[in-house]
Order: C-alpha cells, then structure tokens, then sequence
C-alpha cells in the first residue's frame, strides 16, 4: 500500500469523509464506492496530479448530495414527493427515476446535477447556496471537457476549490439538522414505546443504533454528533410515562459512542 499517502495527511479528506454514511448498509455499495473513490484522491493527490484529485473529491460531494436527498424523503415525505415531481430527469430517463420507490442513492444521478440542488428548498437552504450548488457543478463540468489544459494546477489552487466544496457540505448539513433532530426524536419514542420489541428489547440499544440508526439510516458521523447533542428535556416532559427509557437510551447513545471512538 505504499502508493498511498497517509489519507490523515491529505487536506479536507477526512473532513468530507465524516459527512458521508459511516457504515451504511451494502445493499447500494455506498462504502465500496467510497472507499474507491478516496483512494483515487489520495493516488492523484500524491502525484501532484490535482485537478482529478478534484474530480474525485466532487464526486463525493454529489454522494452527500444524493445521501441527503434521500433522507429528506424518509423525514418528511410529502413535501419531499411534492419537490422531485418537479425535478425532471434527463431525457429518456423518465421511467427508470421511481421517485416514490427509490432503491438506491445513486437514482438521484438521473437528475441533472445542476438542478437537483433546488429540491434543498424544502430544508430552507439560502438560495444563494443552492446557487452556489449549481455553480459547483458548472466548474466541474467545464474542466471535465477536454480542452488541451488544466485548470487546476497547484495545491493551492486545489485547496481553494476544495473549501468552496466542503463550505456548501456544512451549510446543507446546518440545514439539516433540525430534520435530523426530528427523525431521532421519532425512532427514540417510537423505540421506547415498544415499537420495535419484535426485534429489540431494552437490553438492544447498541443494536438498535447499529442497524436502525447507522446502517439502515446512512448516518454519518456529524449526524451522529448531532443526535448524541441533542436535549432529550422536552421528549420527557411531554412523554413522562417514558422518563426512565428515554433517560437510560439517552445514555446509552453516549455510551456507544464513545465505545465505537465516535466521541
């Protein structure tokens, strides 16, 4: 593995990383295409060869994109289906894009890049980021053509565009978080009022959060932070007949991860 720099080493990387599903599910192949994707990154970056460095780094930027686009379906559905009605899929595309039966994140790929930002409307995202979203896109495409140069040249013109890349990542997931809140809100009471005592008991919190939570869910890490965050005062106060489960998953949460090295 000697041709691949330490991936703490390269800048932005593991920031980017810590956005995407941490151990999602392997039925899309989300973890074996990230994991493929990094290591072009790494390879080209230590090759000096920055401009497909970049191209890779995009490349998993429309990942969170479609990641997250997909979570706003599971959250709230209806504004969610009202929203992608409007998203037209390329040309000759129209029957394979299954907007109310999406198997994989990747479908969302159907729709033109530089139009599927507007659906983040729904979350409240400022338009000047959406447009931002857009422009994003334009960049990449206008160096993906060939055209005899490189646009991207150094390191320092690569870091540049990188920080343009992970400051449209933290706006999107800032408004996000009172969505992700929300569905953590529902699962904890759901699971606590015995919801999923066919699968689970109260002893089963570590496998509930595995397999409900972070690989049926894709969580990423910084959604993680933000469930583990989160004030539970308020779920108690309108649920006391749940004090002591929600207490005690609360804690559990915290529990696991810091077992997991997550906190």
């Amino acid at each position: 593995m000697t041709d691949f720099p330490d991936m703490i080493e390269i800048p932005h990387l593991q920031d980017m990383l810590e956005y995407l599903p941490m151990n999602p599910s392997d039925e899309e192949n989300i973890a074996v295409y990230t994991q493929n994707i990094t290591n072009l990154i790494a390879v080209n970056y230590k090759y000096e060869q920055y401009q497909f460095s970049y191209f890779g780094f995009h490349l998993l930027f429309m990942t969170y994109i479609y990641c997250t686009i997909w979570k706003i379906s599971q959250i709230i559905p209806d504004r969610y289906y009202d929203a992608i009605t409007f998203a037209r899929p390329y040309n000759g595309k129209e029957k394979d894009l299954k907007i109310d039966a999406v198997k994989s994140i990747f479908e969302y790929s159907l729709v033109p890049e530089k139009d599927i930002g507007k659906l983040f409307k729904i979350i409240d995202l400022d338009t000047s980021q959406i447009d931002k979203l857009a422009s994003l896109v334009r960049v990449r495409d206008n160096m993906a053509h060939a055209s005899g140069k490189f646009e991207i040249l150094t390191e320092d013109i690569w870091d540049t565009k990188l920080r343009e890349i992970m400051s449209s990542v933290k706006n999107i997931h800032r408004s996000m978080e009172k969505l992700i809140r929300r569905w953590y809100s529902q699962l904890l009471l759901d699971f606590c009022a015995g919801k999923y005592k066919d699968n689970y008991n109260e002893d089963d919190v570590a496998d509930f959060i595995t397999e409900q939570i972070i690989q049926d869910f894709k969580l990423s890490i910084k959604e993680l932070f933000v469930c583990n965050e989160m004030s539970i005062t308020d779920m108690i106060a309108e649920h006391m007949e749940n004090r002591a489960k929600l207490k005690n998953f609360k804690e559990d949460f915290n529990i696991f991860c810091k077992d997991m090295g997550y906190l």
